[in-house]
């Protein structure tokens, strides 16, 4: 801890001296009943607290701080602990030490980390991964993974062997242990840390992920009435281009977010936004109950994170009646974003032909972006996709904008270290989506870049 003053360290130092009096009164218990009970008590009231420990000295003093009231308030005391100060630091460490992966909790250059048992962790950065220090034995790793789920009130056990849970906002833990482990292993995990307002507009132009003309062009289709959906694979950067996204709509925009945790900050002062987050089973509220209701909340930009099932038949279904839909999906390509997004419709159960989905799909969403992570770890906007109908069952279109990769540089193993290519801008905009942007107020000064191909 550093030597800075702080008002919780005081407390905690009060509290600790107080209590090695308070509880010698009270009778002693099993240090894991009392790990149990601290625990549930803590999960309960203070969830927050807890998780935010992995980033913050000062979370960790207050963590300790409620650990020291609880045992105080319920006069508990630990067979072979000496006093309530000891006690505190033991459990503090059961619950929300992480061992080996705490550096890069706290390391806002590492972006995933993949635990593959006890001596297989990862460090995933954004263009770069590295294999850290091994647990020291596979029952630390089961625990450190079965911490990191109870965080976000998971309970990881025989029973429930597997769990996906949120360590704090914008942090998402997937894991397993025995018996879909080998129990010799101890644990598999996958943390991936969203950090969407790190990532700025002047950073994917200097990294040559996207082109200004790029982000322009999908700024103007967002204030004006023109839906997008980004697809690409997990870890592409869809969630931080959506806070960009949305971080360039118009101030008086009304917008609705739909996410599974709070990841989507709408920045500034005066903005109408509603934030609605679904809920995990007991009393399940899914992305699609969420979204029936906001609809009724009169949203001009309406956000679902991201299309994952049966909801991507309302979501068109609201993009064709009057609101603009910003969202994202897991797809191969461009026009594959299409066929997944049908897959999605198909699984509520509609009458409606496969053809006819589809027309509605291009209605609903003109506009497809793909992202993709390259070999060399760098993202780019692969291309920019505008659907323009259906014929014969086939979707119909073009790209806009593609990145054409022209050669890579490989070291002395044969890795992939640099990929070279180029942006450029092949394909001028429908005259249908000219006039729709025309209809929204955009001139013709604006219009006329998107009307030439520039090659």
């Amino acid at each position: 801890m550093s030597g800075a003053f702080s008002v919780s360290g005081l407390i905690y130092k009060v509290n600790a001296r107080r209590g090695v009096v308070e509880t010698q009164s009270g009778g002693q218990m099993d240090y894991g009943d009392i790990l149990s009970k601290i625990q549930h008590i803590i999960s309960e009231k203070h969830s927050g607290e807890l998780a935010q420990t992995l980033y913050s000295e000062a979370a960790e003093t207050r963590l300790k701080t409620l650990i020291i009231r609880y045992l105080n308030s319920e006069r508990l005391s630990a067979k072979g602990f000496a006093n309530i100060s000891e006690l505190c630091e033991h459990i503090y460490d059961d619950m929300a030490g992480m061992g080996i992966i705490s550096r890069c909790l706290k390391n806002p250059d590492v972006e995933e980390i993949n635990i593959n048992g006890f001596d297989g962790v990862w460090a995933q950065y954004r263009d770069r991964k590295e294999m850290l220090q091994s647990f020291s034995n596979a029952a630390d790793c089961a625990n450190i993974v079965r911490k990191m789920a109870r965080f976000g009130g998971v309970i990881l056990d025989g029973s429930r062997p597997i769990g996906d849970s949120y360590i704090s906002k914008g942090v998402r833990m997937s894991g397993a242990i025995d018996p879909c482990v080998d129990e010799e292993r101890g644990a598999i995990a996958s943390i991936r840390k969203q950090k969407p307002f790190f990532v700025t507009r002047e950073n994917l132009i200097s990294w040559e992920t996207a082109t200004e003309t790029e982000l322009d062009f999908l700024t103007l289709c967002i204030n004006n009435g023109v839906s997008i959906a980004i697809a690409g694979a997990t870890g592409a950067g869809k969630t931080a281009d959506m806070g960009l996204i949305l971080n360039s709509a118009s101030p008086e925009k009304r917008i609705v977010i739909i996410e599974d945790t709070k990841e989507l900050l709408v920045q500034g002062e005066g903005r109408d936004v509603t934030y609605l987050q679904t809920k995990e089973p007991p009393n399940e509220v899914s992305m699609l109950d969420l979204l029936k209701l906001s609809l009724r909340l009169h949203p001009e930009i309406l956000v679902p994170a991201e299309m994952r099932g049966a909801e991507a038949l309302t979501v068109q279904e609201a993009g064709r009646t009057g609101h603009t839909i910003l969202s994202s999906l897991h797809a191969n390509s461009a026009e594959a974003a299409y066929d997944r997004m049908l897959t999605m419709c198909l699984q509520a159960g509609t009458k409606l032909s496969e053809e006819r989905l589809l027309k509605n799909l291009v209605e609903a969403f003109p506009v497809m972006v793909f992202k993709m992570q390259l070999p060399d770890k760098s993202r780019k906007y692969v291309e920019i996709f505008e659907a323009t109908g259906v014929r014969n069952g086939e979707l119909l279109g073009k790209p806009l904008f593609q990145y054409k990769v022209t050669h890579h540089d490989r070291n002395e193993q044969g890795r992939i270290v640099k990929t070279h290519g180029s942006h450029c801008h092949c394909g001028a905009i429908s005259e249908k989506l000219a006039k729709r942007l025309s209809l929204c107020s955009v001139d013709q000064k604006q219009l006329a870049p998107l009307l030439e191909v520039k090659g």
